[in-house]
């Protein structure tokens, strides 16, 4: 749910796990009535302050690009992660579950929209919601036009809130170094 644009709850349920998240903004993320939490208490992951690309668990989306240059994008950006060393990746097929999944610490970071494919605001509007009140960072994946590689062209990444839900390109970890790490892996930078 959205209130003058700014998400401020999100609600998913997995039923094939049996798992219900749900956040309020300022309030916390809970996983079956369970708090997470950004600092490590309450049953929740930790977001760390430094992790590495090379030990992390990196979800992504394939939608429905179709063009050969949008599938060579979408698999290139795959290999490249997997050249550079990842842990593993995961392609869960859901925005949504990807980010609770990135709240509860089973992904470290999660990209969607290397090509046409990206995520609409209802694939992952909720999911913003869960992963922010767990302080994770959320931005961009591909600089909009006129813009640096980091959101707004100020040199600093916003935090989820200050998010474009209407944007398809969408990456969002841990931290903030974890982000800019794998944006310039999966973009060939």
């Amino acid at each position: 749910m959205c209130v003058g644009g700014v998400p401020c709850m999100g609600v998913a349920f997995a039923p094939a796990t049996e798992e219900l998240y749900v956040a309020l903004r300022g309030r916390g993320a809970y996983r079956n009535g369970m708090r997470l939490s950004g600092t490590g208490g309450g049953g929740g992951r930790a977001v760390a302050t430094r992790k590495a690309l090379s030990d992390s668990v990196v979800g992504f989306e394939f939608r429905y690009a179709k063009s050969e240059e949008g599938v060579d994008l979408m698999t290139g950006a795959v290999r490249r992660l997997l050249r550079h060393g990842v842990r593993a990746t995961r392609l869960l097929g859901s925005g949504l579950l990807d980010l609770c999944y990135l709240a509860l610490g089973r992904l470290d970071v999660v990209y969607a929209g290397v090509a046409d494919e990206g995520w609409k605001p209802w694939d992952y509007c909720a999911g913003l919601v869960v992963a922010n009140e767990v302080e994770c960072t959320m931005t961009h994946l591909i600089p909009r036009s006129g813009e640096d590689l980091v959101n707004g062209g100020s040199g600093e990444i916003r935090r989820g809130y200050e998010f474009n839900l209407l944007t398809r390109s969408v990456i969002c970890g841990v931290n903030a170094d974890l982000v800019e790490e794998t944006r310039r892996v999966v973009l060939g930078l």
